[in-house]
């Protein structure tokens, strides 16, 4: 795990009132780009906490959202912070996730094929509520849309 990169993330999160006194932030939870959220990032339960079985390692994740973020038809690939709290208490844990956000005018189909893809629950058009403080702009002909590790 790089302590640096987790230290640079938590400090991003605690912008946006995620920290050692409120780890579960105090409303909209702040979302977090892809590298910021992968890199240096080595515990296995820090993303996807609830998918158990067939669980592939963390570089696939960060893969295959890399690979859907290059689409001329996405704008944006978004990781939503969900805990803090071990990242504070262990330097063998990082901050936890269970939610992507997709920025997009792709089909609702590719959606689908991308849920599939990285076994989640979804996809669910519109950000999650309530709305991130640092959700970006739709493009025109772009929607939101998230999935979710149940």
């Amino acid at each position: 795990m790089d302590l640096q990169r987790r230290d640079q993330l938590l400090k991003q999160l605690a912008a946006y009132g995620m920290n050692e006194e409120n780890p579960r932030g105090s409303g909209a939870l702040p979302l977090v780009g892809i590298d910021d959220f992968f890199d240096g990032n080595d515990d296995r339960n820090s993303f996807a906490p609830n998918l158990v079985q067939h669980y592939p390692d963390l570089d696939y994740f960060q893969q295959q959202l890399q690979q859907i973020a290059q689409r001329d038809d996405v704008s944006h690939v978004l990781v939503q912070a969900a805990d803090v709290e071990w990242a504070y208490d262990s330097d063998a844990d990082w901050v936890v996730a269970n939610k992507v956000v997709f920025v997009t005018s792709a089909p609702t189909q590719e959606l689908i094929d991308w849920t599939e893809l990285l076994m989640a629950a979804g996809p669910v058009k519109g950000f999650p509520e309530p709305v991130a403080p640092n959700a970006p702009t739709l493009p025109a002909g772009h929607a939101a849309w998230h999935i979710v590790w149940r």
